[in-house]
């Protein structure tokens, strides 16, 4: 299962710049010309489908599970199955391939996809049925589906580079790059692929040499053709890239002190607001409405207190201290829910204005996936760290689902 299926905790990434924190749906309206980045009323006249019952969203759960007795925390992955649940109902039991770890497959639209490899043939799979598959040794980085063709970006062992495919064909690839973006980045339906009209964008990152030192290049791209080069030296760390809306944002250091972080569009920037002498981190970039927010927190040398936010240019639409790490930061929770986390495991939960009862260090959040916020309410899959004794939260509840394995993801559509 690969060593990434040691737990691929959110914020056992505090020390890392480079995995995402945060998740969400963009609906906080009433904050939305205070806070968006670069900024319809809509027909006052009811549409005629108001009169309809809209369905209910149902709440999708993935999992692991492995036959009773067999040791998978110790590495034994015998029998491992896929499985999806749709409102508390098992509706998928699937044979989880030769690498069954929890970040390689996903639920989209009520569908469970997974990519697999046997060492030498990548395959994707969506509910069990083979939908292609290539040559070559690849994990997802990002996966969309567009006008009936799936458009993949897979990344290839050590610095073995990637590609970009489509319906399994090779597009573009590099030898030696490394894709920007994941699945983690969970507020972007597409992992590290990107929507362009009927385009799909990626960005990757070249090592440079520039005198004794190596630094980065960065390439933003169109199917096989680039966009824009970002040359080594272009800032002091630049955190994220991403295109929306036909623009390219970046969010980066633009000089040594950390309160020179910057949100970029295209060539315009604006400094979010950092003050010097605390250290950034994270900084990824997340859509919100018309513009961009950068979701990320800071810390300060002797101090054990994490400052969490979201900012846009006009400063934060959500800023927070807290001595734990919190696993996640959602856009739409004006009343600060979340999930903290102590050595990876949950401690606390705050459910919009009540904290709920757990037993702090049981549970485990095993992705980024593993939680959600919608409409105000706050989901998680949360793994028993030790048993089989799993809770889902919906509704301000725990559901039990007990099996020998984990929870993997939670998806509300």
């Amino acid at each position: 299962m690969r060593a990434k299926f040691a737990l691929l905790l959110l914020l056992t990434a505090v020390v890392s710049c480079q995995k995402s924190l945060f998740s969400g749906t963009p609906r906080w309206m009433r904050m939305q010309d205070r806070h968006a980045y670069f900024s319809e009323d809509g027909d006052e006249e009811k549409p005629e489908k108001e009169e309809e019952a809209e369905a209910p969203a149902a709440i999708y759960v993935s999992g692991l599970r492995f036959p009773g007795g067999v040791a998978w925390r110790n590495g034994d992955y015998t029998g491992a199955r896929l499985v999806l649940w749709k409102d508390g109902e098992e509706v998928l039991d699937l044979p989880a391939g030769h690498y069954p770890e929890p970040d390689r497959h996903r639920i989209r639209d009520g569908h469970l996809w997974w990519d697999d490899s046997d060492g030498s043939t990548t395959f994707v799979y969506r509910d069990g049925e083979e939908m292609l598959h290539y040559p070559g040794d690849e994990i997802l980085r990002g996966l969309l589906v567009v006008d009936g063709h799936i458009h993949t970006l897979g990344q290839r062992a050590g610095s073995g580079g990637f590609s970009y495919r489509v319906d399994g064909e090779e597009v573009f690839s590099h030898p030696s790059a490394q894709v920007l973006g994941s699945f983690d980045d969970r507020e972007w339906e597409g992992g590290a692929l990107m929507r362009y009209g009927d385009e799909v964008c990626y960005c990757f990152t070249l090592p440079v040499r520039l005198g004794d030192d190596i630094s980065a290049e960065y390439h933003v791209m169109k199917g096989e053709q680039l966009l824009k080069r970002f040359p080594a030296g272009t800032a002091e760390k630049l955190f994220d890239l991403r295109v929306l809306d036909g623009s390219i944002y970046r969010s980066q250091l633009s000089g040594l002190k950390s309160g020179s972080l910057t949100l970029f569009k295209d060539d315009v920037g604006q400094s979010l607001g950092i003050k010097d002498g605390v250290t950034v981190h994270l900084c990824r970039l997340v859509p919100f409405q018309t513009g961009m927010l950068v979701k990320g927190y800071s810390t300060q040398s002797g101090t054990k207190s994490y400052t969490y936010w979201l900012r846009g240019g006009n400063g934060p639409m959500q800023e927070w201290d807290s001595p734990l790490a919190v696993a996640d930061l959602y856009v739409d929770n004006p009343d600060r829910s979340a999930i903290y986390l102590e050595g990876g495991r949950v401690q606390e939960i705050r459910d919009g204005k009540k904290n709920l009862t757990i037993t702090p260090g049981r549970y485990l959040l095993y992705t980024p996936a593993c939680t959600a916020l919608v409409d105000g309410s706050l989901y998680a899959a949360l793994s028993d760290a030790n048993g089989n004794s799993h809770l889902v939260l919906q509704d301000g509840q725990f559901q039990s689902y007990n099996f020998n394995g984990c929870l993997t993801g939670i998806r509300i559509e």
